[in-house]
């Protein structure tokens, strides 16, 4: 029945078993489970009465290495260009977040778009004064008096244009879309889903990510950035592949975490994510620590396709 339990919570999307509660926040330890059965399997194929064990926790494990070394493998980057996007995507602790280390980090970087959970008014009126003179913009999804845990925060650097930005009640914690300027035809989508830790909230979080999945499948696959709470072994999430991808494919940084901040970044979870269009060529993904936050942010660079 152990073997059994494991194996379901290994190789879950395959069967569809990690869209239930626990299975999905058991899911999301994927990479961390499979190097502790790989590791029990080498521990017990010397014991000759545990062989078999060992041989069938081998082979749980091994089916799962391949979508491993998927994530952590590393391609070539294209060659950067002046006219490439910056996007920066950080969960900023229901606006607790030092706006002081963000602000420098956006002076460094000079994003393009700066998608922010977890982020309101309150956040908005601390932050726009320390990047005052870089010509950023900002929208805020929720009404000025609601708390800043229930919002999505969204600045547009000079080069954006004239971009229009709405503000939309189709998932948990309303979300910003915007296009036009030099998204053209596209979008950009500001996210952030419900976190899938109860019963209720995974029922929450399946229909938040398949609205992600139902935008990625449009008519002109957009740029979707946030805190999804979900990580490439969940099969919801897996949904959106096709029309799009991770911005962290072929950068080698797929297993590392983005979640919680104050772990090792080969111990949490890769739950942040910029997902673009299939054919954008990446030619810059970081992931970088944000201080007060207990998400780390991810800086991304993208040559976006023809719309």
């Amino acid at each position: 029945m152990f073997l059994v339990a494991l194996a379901a919570a290994l190789h879950g999307d395959r069967l569809r078993l990690d869209h239930r509660y626990p299975m999905t926040m058991i899911a999301a330890a994927r990479p961390h489970l499979t190097v502790a059965t790989a590791a029990a399997a080498v521990a017990l194929a010397p014991v000759r009465r545990a062989r078999p064990t060992a041989t069938l926790l081998g082979l749980i494990a091994g089916a799962a290495v391949p979508g491993l070394l998927r994530r952590a493998r590393r391609r070539p980057m294209a060659a950067a260009s002046v006219d490439d996007l910056t996007i920066l995507a950080s969960n900023v602790l229901h606006g607790r977040a030092d706006t002081s280390a963000l602000a420098t980090l956006i002076e460094r970087a000079r994003p393009d778009f700066v998608a922010l959970s977890e982020a309101g008014w309150d956040f908005r009126d601390k932050l726009m004064p320390l990047i005052d003179g870089m010509g950023y913009r900002a929208w805020v999804s929720i009404q000025p008096g609601e708390v800043d845990g229930a919002g999505v925060v969204l600045l547009a650097g000079p080069r954006a244009g004239d971009i229009d930005v709405k503000s939309g009640p189709e998932l948990y914690f309303r979300h910003l879309r915007a296009t036009g300027g030099v998204l053209g035809r596209r979008s950009l989508i500001a996210a952030h889903t419900a976190p899938p830790d109860t019963v209720a909230g995974v029922r929450l979080w399946r229909s938040d990510v398949g609205h992600l999945a139902r935008w990625a499948h449009g008519p002109v696959a957009p740029i979707i950035a946030g805190d999804f709470n979900a990580t490439a072994d969940h099969a919801c999430l897996q949904e959106l592949v096709g029309p799009c991808r991770s911005a962290a494919d072929g950068t080698g940084q797929g297993l590392v975490a983005t979640f919680p901040a104050s772990l090792p970044r080969w111990a949490g979870i890769h739950i942040d994510h910029v997902f673009v269009p299939a054919a954008t060529a990446v030619t810059r993904y970081e992931i970088v620590d944000v201080a007060g936050s207990d998400h780390r942010a991810i800086l991304t660079k993208i040559r976006l396709p023809a719309a």
